[in-house]
């Protein structure tokens, strides 16, 4: 995780681009009035922009261009203004916008001197906006690029601001601002959906099966313009083996490719967007593929359900749920606490020594070990890898030493990484595999709007939401579906709920007086929204938080979490194996979340409040149960049973019932 401003803005993709490429997919004319701040206006402000002078000004010198600049002059962190336009946008339209900016000094611990665009409905209310990192420090004339989401409609009033973000101090100038429409390109994602895990496909599986979302953005273009071709291409061959077409049949296509005939090996199976009328590729991806003569002996997989699954002392395998907590370094005592509990795994961001291993695997505990940090010019990056050359010794030097230690349980490759490090996250991915292919790897974003370009860098994926207390627990449910949904629900998601107080994260005190960790109800109630909405795992974040936490004490919140992990432990196996039941379905309501699993003629549903208010839902069975037994988190008892039955929930209730046909 890294330490996020509470109030960022997800609803928006941000994206930087060559110069080329700007000006090739934007149209029209700049939108903004006076952009290069040359003309005059009242009070010592550029005309047709507002803002307080006190802060802002009209200034001949320093300039990128013509004549005029906007300047921003603050040394007082509480002070935190705007200068703004509005500019005529249009809903349903995209927009890229730009400014250049010049700082001194700018400090503070947010991210400087910056442009964004906002959207207000009619009656004034705050529907979005776009808003990309800035300038800090001191620096010379350098461009802030962003492209906005489409406006929604119902936005009245659109506006562009130059500013320097909340609690900073310094100068910056501002010059040459650019708004015009974005023209969305034809974008094409895909996932291998069959294999799910490496591209392994087994001796007994005579087809590939892969799903293409395809947005046209302002094209022109329609499904029945294109079409899907799948090629099974030798590895570092570019010759076609065999080929497939398939129909766009909208947004989201699924289909696949036979595999009869094909020998057993290395391929790629490549995936091009073709348009009819002149047979051009607008766009094309690429899978790697393993046929194989027999079936490996792993340690552990992935398995077609999306399970972990571990090969027990007698040789079989069984599902594992991981259910642990995010740790800083080990220490002993800590350790001991802590296996004092549901938990089965932790995942240390400093690593861990064999002794450490040693004896978490005396105490019944998995590793998730971090190589996260393996990235030169990242944050936490160790001093030995002074090169990107560095990077894979580096990783393999971990490996070699503990693949075969019986408490590694998969390995953390990414925490948080952006896009701009792709191609080495892909390669990081690919050495994991070839130096240990019996543990997975494992990856976390808050970039929950981008899971599926970091596809091809991991075994599992997982997100972060930690809403509480500025945002809905509602959080944990949306992000785990958006998870899900981004990986086609073709590969396995740990989510990473939140336990931790924010307040550990800020310095001001009236700041962290206003944070607090989530309550017990909220904790149960976000781990159970990610459950029923197909989290195959739980590494909640964090137990080094917990300890270091003066304003709650461990002491207090530790008995608490604790509570939560030993509630959800006893229904881990039946989440992973027990089938989903159809034929059981309730009215639509934001605050209901909800599954079922049927095991051995029982089905068991959850119900999950996210609110802090009481709620009732009636849910239609399909038929009368034999008897409806509530087996609730923290009451049981049986129920009346009829073909229907009423769910009545308090605020962020958990409840189980058991169904006997």
């Amino acid at each position: 995780m890294r330490t996020r401003c509470l109030g960022i803005v997800l609803a928006t993709a941000l994206v930087c681009l060559g110069s080329a490429v700007w000006a090739q997919e934007t149209a029209g004319p700049n939108l903004v009035q006076n952009p290069g701040f040359e003309a005059v206006g009242e009070g010592g402000l550029p005309a047709d922009w507002s803002g307080p002078a006190t802060v802002y000004s009209r200034v001949t010198a320093p300039v990128r261009s013509g004549e005029g600049a906007l300047q921003f002059v603050n040394s007082d962190p509480q002070r935190y203004v705007l200068c703004s336009q509005a500019i005529p946008l249009e809903p349903g339209k995209a927009y890229a916008f730009s400014v250049w900016v010049k700082t001194e000094d700018i400090q503070g611990s947010e991210t400087g001197a910056t442009i964004c665009l906002e959207w207000y409905g009619a009656d004034g209310a705050y529907l979005g906006g776009s808003y990309p990192p800035g300038v800090t420090g001191t620096s010379d004339w350098r461009q802030v690029r962003g492209i906005s989401g489409r406006v929604p409609q119902g936005a009245a009033r659109c506006s562009v601001t130059c500013y320097v973000r909340k609690g900073m101090t310094g100068k910056a100038w501002f010059d040459d601002v650019e708004v015009r429409q974005w023209l969305a390109p034809v974008t094409l994602e895909t996932m291998l959906l069959k294999p799910n895990y490496r591209g392994l496909v087994m001796p007994e599986v005579r087809q590939v099966e892969y799903s293409a979302n395809i947005s046209f953005g302002d094209s022109g273009l329609g499904p029945d313009d294109v079409y899907l071709r799948a090629d099974l291409l030798s590895e570092g061959s570019e010759r076609s083996l065999k080929y497939e077409v398939a129909a766009v049949t909208g947004e989201s296509t699924r289909a696949a490719l036979s595999l009869r005939g094909i020998a057993a090996g290395s391929y790629v199976l490549r995936l091009a967007l073709v348009r009819r009328s002149d047979a051009r590729v607008l766009q094309q991806h690429t899978w790697r593929l393993r046929l194989l003569a027999e079936r490996p002996d792993l340690v552990s997989y992935i398995g077609p359900d999306n399970n972990l699954w571990v090969k027990q002392a007698d040789g079989s395998y069984a599902p594992f749920f991981p259910l642990g907590m995010y740790w800083s370094g080990i220490s002993e005592e800590q350790l001991r606490t802590y296996a004092d509990s549901a938990f089965n795994c932790l995942m240390p961001y400093g690593g861990a020594t064999r002794e450490q291993l040693d004896l978490a695997h005396s105490l019944g505990l998995k590793v998730i070990y971090s190589v996260k940090d393996a990235y030169f010019g990242s944050t936490w990056c160790p001093a030995e890898i002074k090169s990107e050359a560095d990077e894979r010794p580096f990783i393999e030097s971990r490996v070699s030493q503990f693949r075969d230690h019986p408490a590694l349980l998969a390995w953390y490759l990414n925490d948080e990484l952006g896009l701009e490090y792709l191609p080495r996250l892909e390669a990081h991915q690919q050495w994991l595999e070839e130096l240990d292919p019996h543990h997975p790897t494992w990856v976390v974003l808050y970039q929950v709007e981008q899971v599926n370009q970091y596809a091809r860098t991991f075994d599992v994926i997982g997100t972060d939401p930690y809403p509480i207390p500025e945002y809905s627990s509602r959080r944990a449910a949306a992000w785990t579906r958006q998870t899900v949904q981004g990986v086609r629900g073709a590969r396995p998601v740990w989510m990473v709920p939140q336990v931790f107080n924010w307040g550990t994260y800020r310095s001001d005190p009236q700041e962290k007086a206003g944070l607090r960790p989530p309550t017990l109800a909220e904790m149960r109630s976000m781990a159970w929204q990610c459950l029923v909405h197909g989290a195959k795992g739980l590494i909640f974040y964090s137990f080094f938080d917990l300890v270091r936490d003066e304003q709650y004490p461990f002491s207090e919140q530790w008995p608490k979490v604790k509570q939560m992990a030993a509630e959800i432990k006893p229904w881990t196996e039946l989440l992973l194996t027990g089938d989903t039941q159809t034929d059981i379905g309730v009215r639509e309501r934001e605050w209901l979340h909800w599954t079922t699993r049927t095991q051995g003629g029982v089905t068991y549903l959850f119900a999950v409040n996210d609110e802090d208010r009481a709620h009732a839902a009636t849910f239609a069975l399909g038929r009368e149960p034999r008897a409806i037994v509530l087996e609730g988190l923290a009451e049981t008892g049986e129920v009346a049973t009829t073909d229907r039955l009423r769910v009545a929930l308090g605020p962020h209730e958990v409840r189980v019932y058991r169904l006997e046909w």
